[in-house]
């Protein structure tokens, strides 16, 4: 059963797990949503396509953390993030939509690879959090999470670099990204001029991505995260180099 889409079943199935980790991420981590989905989607998917679902469904799952997301999170180094990131969301719905199919698949894949290795490291910025490096960092994620869809690990790492509680740093991130991400879903909406059959996958995806970001907060409660990320890490390791030699290989 395809449900009136072009793909079969297995390549559903497949859609549908990458839905579910990434939902379980949103829930868990407060991020590497799309960073996971958007790789994974783009293997079946052209990559403005891809990213364009990823957010949408990311947005739609996010709503029912944003209320003690809004509670918890750090406002101060928020609000020059995502001003800077809002300002340069046409730049990036721009770069996504206009180039090339394999450009875009390289550029994705190179951001995960890049987002793994500085996860990996445990590198972490300790100098102060001033507005200037605050809006710097949120136009950086802001073109990068548009264009690509996988923003967000810039802002984690940023916000990791503090002492703050990781219950902070998980609601700063998840309210940075509802915000920010609602506004990418529809530039990239509008410029990329998408068909019904994309609404109809994002309506197949939701479910899945809502239960799982639901098993992903439940998860949150009183469980370590470093097992779980580094894992994580490798994985991202190995989906970005695929999607690269899928890039380099095709014709």
């Amino acid at each position: 059963m395809d449900f009136g889409l072009h793909f079969n079943g297995w390549e559903l199935a497949f859609l549908a797990a990458a839905a579910a980790i990434g939902g379980f991420m949103r829930g868990f981590a407060g991020f590497a949503t799309t960073l996971i989905m958007v790789p994974l989607f783009a293997l079946l998917i052209e990559p403005a396509e891809a990213v364009f679902i990823g957010i949408t469904i990311d947005v739609m799952a996010t709503v029912a953390l944003v209320p003690r997301a809004v509670r918890d999170a750090e406002w101060r180094p928020i609000i020059p993030l995502l001003t800077a990131s809002i300002l340069v969301i046409p730049l990036g719905a721009y770069i996504l939509v206009t180039a090339p199919v394999p450009a875009m698949r390289m550029a994705i894949a190179g951001m995960v690879i890049i987002s793994a290795l500085v996860l990996l490291s445990g590198w972490r910025y300790r100098g102060p959090k001033t507005p200037m490096l605050s809006a710097t960092v949120g136009a950086v994620s802001g073109t990068l999470g548009t264009a690509t869809g996988v923003g967000g690990p810039f802002l984690a790492v940023y916000f990791l670099a503090s002492d703050s509680a990781s219950r902070a740093v998980r609601a700063s991130l998840n309210v940075m990204g509802f915000i920010k991400m609602s506004l990418s879903a529809v530039a990239i909406a509008y410029a990329g001029g998408f068909g019904w059959p994309t609404y109809k996958l994002i309506a197949l995806l939701l479910p899945v991505i809502l239960v799982f970001t639901w098993v992903g907060a439940r998860a949150y409660i009183g469980v370590s995260e470093r097992n779980f990320r580094l894992a994580l890490n490798w994985i991202l390791m190995i989906v970005g180099i695929a999607i690269m030699l899928r890039a380099i290989l095709s014709p």
